[in-house]
């Protein structure tokens, strides 16, 4: 690094982020362990080289003044002192080497960086941002054409952020709560070798930065903070769940290995269509006491009503379910029309023998249900943990929704309930249609049904049902909503019976 002399790592943890050759690296954890001060270093290792450039990014402007106030007190004493351009909020050391100060919170920013080619990207508390879209976009933009150049991501946060879910999926998950793994990962292209990308995290605590862990003050601060904040902010705990929409959700509880559904388990289905975003079908089934149990989902993007229809009756029997309940935006169009002759999904995938139903898409009562179903902690007169009355079983589709269910953070402007994510509408990744679908279908099942409607079955796939719709729609010059009409003269209390 040039000029140590101004600049040092005052811990181990910083030496081993400001030293680290890892494509990516997060550093962080607690509060106050001066990862700030880390990320503005790391980028001089290479500073002396040819073509070098590097962007160190925080969510806004402000937070960017306090980085570039940083730099004042450092930079202008090395040896040889690199010049400053404030219009462009530019470091041009003597070698040709450019650090540049940027800002960016959602992927529709990160425009105004591309074709730059930075060496370097430093994401200061990017933990702050939610969408992994990003950093996963600026990826795109971490190249250089010196090849003696090594290219480097960099980020910084603290647990309970915005980007919890994410940060923790793609670096503590795969590296290790204590960072003990590096995490390597190789895609091989047509015509080139394959190379393997790494990926670090390096954990630190504020008893790790001698300038805090000396200051009962500070100390005394973060040991008075709510537990679930304590264990976050002083120990760096990203297990902690405050501000997770699903904070009791635990794969370790919730999520079985595969078995044989019984005969007798009612078995039910729920979808949340789509099309740029996946469209999104889970198989349920419910134990004799209640307790519901996800068997699979099924997603897919860019297919037509039909074909979705087709593709869910490959992998689904549908004889076996009760109902199926489905976003509202399956009978959506309805109002829209000018021509009644204009099919809906709903009628389309009756076209293919499976009856929709709406689902109840209240996002509040949704939410609190769900966080019901998936508890199991201190449920016990006693206070001990209990059982949840909500389990998956381990499949590929039922694992990608668990990673969907984890990343849901609570909406910061209305705590009562989940923060919407929008999937990318030119990959359909991301977004929060998994949780939509889940949450349609625990909705459904009431806490306690009338025996007078449970006695009778009617089912998605029942040909009495599905006919007597065929010929309804015959004989009628208006559309009449399917569902509505089934469901016309059931009392309130049987909804999600069938």
């Amino acid at each position: 690094m040039t000029d140590q002399a101004i600049w040092a790592p005052n811990s181990i943890p910083q030496r081993k982020f400001c030293a680290a050759t890892e494509d990516e690296v997060f550093y962080g954890g607690a509060k106050g362990c001066a990862k700030s001060d880390a990320i503005i270093m790391a980028p001089l290792q290479q500073i002396h080289k040819a073509r070098y450039k590097a962007l160190i990014l925080r969510q806004s402007f402000p937070e960017v003044q306090e980085l570039i106030d940083r730099t004042h007190n450092i930079f202008p004493n090395m040896k040889n002192p690199p010049s400053w351009s404030g219009s462009l909020k530019r470091w041009t050391f003597p070698g040709g080497g450019v650090y540049q100060f940027g800002y960016c919170k959602a992927k529709e920013e990160v425009g105004r960086y591309h074709g730059q080619e930075w060496a370097f990207i430093g994401f200061d508390e990017v933990a702050d941002v939610q969408d992994e879209n990003v950093w996963i976009m600026l990826q795109a933009e971490n190249r250089c054409p010196n090849p003696d150049v090594m290219c480097f991501m960099r980020g910084t946060g603290n647990p309970g952020k915005p980007g919890h879910p994410w940060i923790k999926r793609r670096f503590i998950d795969t590296c290790g709560e204590q960072g003990e793994e590096i995490y390597r990962y190789r895609y091989d292209m047509p015509g080139l070798p394959g190379v393997d990308l790494t990926r670090r995290f390096i954990p630190a605590r504020v008893t790790d930065n001698p300038v805090y862990a000396n200051d009962p003050v500070y100390m005394s601060k973060l040991y008075s903070l709510p537990e679930i904040l304590r264990k976050q902010l002083l120990y760096g705990d990203w297990g902690a769940g405050f501000g997770m929409a699903l904070d009791e959700l635990d794969k370790e509880v919730h999520m079985v290995d595969r078995f044989e559904v019984p005969k007798d388990w009612i078995q039910f289905g729920s979808f949340d269509w789509g099309f740029s975003h996946p469209w999104v079908f889970g198989h349920y089934a419910v134990t004799e006491d209640g307790v519901i149990v996800k068997i699979n989902t099924f997603r897919g993007r860019l297919m037509s009503d039909r074909a979705i229809a087709e593709e869910l009756l490959d992998r689904v029997d549908f004889s076996k379910l009760r109902y199926v309940v489905a976003g509202h935006d399956c009978w959506a169009e309805h109002k829209a029309r000018n021509d009644d002759s204009t099919p809906s999904t709903a009628d389309r995938f009756l076209d293919n023998e499976i009856y929709l139903s709406r689902a109840n898409t209240g996002r509040h009562m949704g939410l609190r249900n769900f966080r019901d179903m998936v508890a199991w902690k201190n449920r016990l007169s006693d206070g001990e943990h209990g059982e949840p009355n909500f389990y998956m079983m381990d499949t590929p589709g039922n694992r990608k929704c668990y990673e969907t269910l984890e990343s849901m953070m609570l909406n910061p402007d209305d705590p009562e309930d989940a923060n919407k994510m929008d999937a990318d509408p030119l990959t359909g990744t991301g977004g929060d249609d998994d949780y939509d679908e889940t949450r349609y279908a625990l909705a459904s099942r009431p806490s306690r049904a009338s025996t007078t409607w449970a006695t009778q079955e009617v089912r998605a796939s029942d040909r009495s049902v599905l006919l007597h719709e065929m010929e309804k729609r015959k004989h009628t010059s208006r559309h009449v909503d399917e569902a509505d009409d089934l469901y016309r003269d059931i009392p309130p209390d049987a909804v999600g019976l069938f």
